[in-house]
């Protein structure tokens, strides 16, 4: 196969804004039609938000180096390839907000990307073709066999990683079967060309450890994972694909403007680039990170058959690196005080994104986590550039969960999950801040989880009377989330519906009461269908009744978690946002 760029090549799935119907199209289609796209459509969720990254780190190469008009800034100089030469690192912030901001707020107005976008592409076709001299997120046979040790070699056979290892959706390597995989047993190992470009693209953010062959280094290292699976992402999602390339399309960090040659990977030089790995040397600039390679992968093809050579890179620092990752919420490690990204685990995966809200905005006093910039940008847009305001924002969310298995990591689940609130009251100006609505709000989501807490301690007593206290926690842990099954839809619509100029403590006592129907209605309906055993119940432990032993049984705990609704629901102080709550 000669070439097969992914400029002019159709690779890319999206939906079409009318008729709903599937389309695929390539990177120039894409950018010349977002508007006509409701979004990306690819094989998982996780998929689409790699290939957005892709998208949106050509978007800020592009328009970090020249307006609107295809013309340059002042501060850099641009080669005929349209890549910096030099750049004035001593730019003004004020001046560069103001620069860059005109040039997005001016894209925005004309629902279309500029032709600046599309001359950088004419200009760097070459570096966009999946085959080539300069394949496209891969090395030649030469530049893999001068980075890895000689027992590694291509001439081997070793290190290479199956199709239906790449692919996500079955992920089986040569040690497990994957039994229940969307495709049958001869067909895990084949994909179409557009299918592979995806896998590669997504397994290059999501990949395990599996693997054993990494590139050369003097000192003992470890294969990272894909960046991407180390994230819990949040991005905006726009009524269409234009859109939501412009709502992430940050062109500066709205928390300290300043210049940063923006370099995706596929502008670097290679050596220089797994140079800069070996030290584990964190990006400065979000379309490399955007682009970042956790493998040298090196594509063999016999007769149309690509056989894939994989080498592991190590992982750069990820400590305090929420100035270079927009896409991601943060939690700070009490141990060192230092912010790392949230990585999801399993044990989270029923968790709906509302019960850890204090992680996507900034709120008074909440230090245990920190805004992604991805928020920090609309808020940008909301507050300083008067863009959004009445808007409805859609927060999203996507990405695997792994395993947890320290020498696997294999992908054990996906998640999806949005929230729409609007904008005036996600970014609340209010100036009294503790009355501001993301306080509020969190202040809601506290008794949430207050009352949440309740019902699994209901579930724990009734745990005991049923199974003893070995079996309760199995029980409670199993059963409780059927009470965030019954909130997460009111609880999402009640913030959908909110609005700046409401008041707020109408609307919590409003919220209050839905709270408490709801907490009642999932206690009648467990307790429609009860034993013997649970009516008799047991005597309870003296450790919690003092010395006085009592009598436990299913009426009783219901009495309790009903007393316990009440006093939550009748606190007069204020709750304050506590920590995470990735747990019960």
């Amino acid at each position: 196969m000669e070439s097969y760029n992914l400029i002019t090549e159709p690779w890319i799935k999206v939906l079409d804004g009318k008729t709903n119907s599937e389309h695929m199209v390539s990177i120039k289609e894409l950018l010349q039609n977002a508007s006509d796209y409701r979004q990306l459509a690819g094989e998982m969720h996780a998929q689409d938000l790699a290939i957005l990254r892709l998208l949106e780190a050509i978007l800020t190469t592009v328009y970090t180096r020249v307006d609107q008009n295809n013309e340059e800034y002042e501060w850099v100089t641009l080669d005929e390839q349209m890549h910096v030469q030099s750049y004035d690192d001593e730019i003004e912030g004020s001046t560069l907000l103001q620069v860059l901001t005109k040039t997005w707020n001016a894209l925005y107005k004309e629902c279309i990307f500029s032709e600046a976008v599309f001359d950088y592409l004419d200009k760097n076709k070459g570096l966009f073709d999946f085959f080539g001299d300069r394949p496209f997120y891969q090395v030649t046979a030469e530049q893999y066999d001068s980075f890895v040790p000689d027992n590694k070699k291509i001439a081997k056979g070793s290190g290479t990683v199956d199709l239906m290892q790449i692919n996500r959706l079955i992920s089986q390597s040569g040690n497990s079967v994957a039994i229940f995989a969307p495709k049958s047993a001869n067909r895990k190992n084949k994909l179409t060309l557009d299918e592979l470009v995806r896998w590669v693209i997504t397994y290059q953010n999501f990949t395990g450890v599996t693997d054993k062959t990494k590139v050369k280094a003097k000192e003992k290292m470890s294969n990272s994972r894909g960046w991407l699976y180390t994230l819990n992402p949040v991005y905006a999602q726009g009524k269409n694909l234009f859109e939501t390339l412009m709502l992430n399309l940050l062109l500066f960090n709205p928390n300290k403007p300043a210049y940063t040659q923006q370099r995706p990977v596929w502008e670097e030089d290679l050596g220089e680039y797994v140079k800069r790995r070996l030290s584990q040397v964190k990006p400065d600039n979000f379309a490399e990170t955007y682009t970042v390679w956790s493998r040298l992968l090196h594509i063999e093809w016999q007769d149309g058959t690509p056989t894939i050579f994989s080498a592991g890179l190590p992982a750069f620092d990820s400590a305090n690196a929420y100035d270079i990752e927009p896409m991601s919420t943060w939690r700070m490690n009490k141990k060192d005080e230092n912010y790392y990204p949230a990585t999801r685990q399993l044990s989270s995966i029923g968790i709906a994104m509302w019960r850890n809200f204090g992680q996507y905005v900034d709120i008074e006093g909440h230090t245990e986590s920190r805004e992604p910039l991805t928020v920090a940008w609309l808020n940008y847009l909301k507050t300083k550039n008067k863009l959004l305001n009445q808007q409805m924002i859609n927060l999203h969310t996507s990405g695997i969960i792994s395993n947890g298995g320290a020498t696997s990591l294999m992908p054990a689940a996906e998640f999806d999950d949005n929230l729409r609130i609007e904008a005036d009251v996600l970014f609340d100006e209010t100036e009294d801040r503790k009355n501001a609505w993301p306080q509020r709000i969190e202040e809601m989501v506290d008794l949430n989880q207050e009352v949440g807490r309740k019902y699994y301690g209901f579930l724990m007593e009734v745990g005991r009377i049923r199974f003893g206290p070995q079996g309760a926690a199995d029980f409670a842990g199993r059963k409780s989330q059927t009470f965030y099954d019954n909130l997460n839809e009111p609880f999402e619509n009640w913030l959908a519906n909110l609005s700046g100029g409401d008041d707020r403590d109408k609307q919590q006592e409003l919220w209050k009461k839905q709270l408490k129907q709801i907490a009642l209605r999932t206690l009648d309906d467990f307790l429609e269908i009860i034993a013997p055993r649970d009516i008799s119940g047991i005597k309870a432990d003296k450790s919690q009744s003092g010395t006085k032993s009592t009598e436990s049984n299913i009426f009783i705990a219901a009495n309790k978690y009903r007393a316990g609704i009440n006093k939550a629901l009748n606190k007069n102080q204020n709750i304050e946002g506590k920590g995470d709550r990735d747990g019960i």
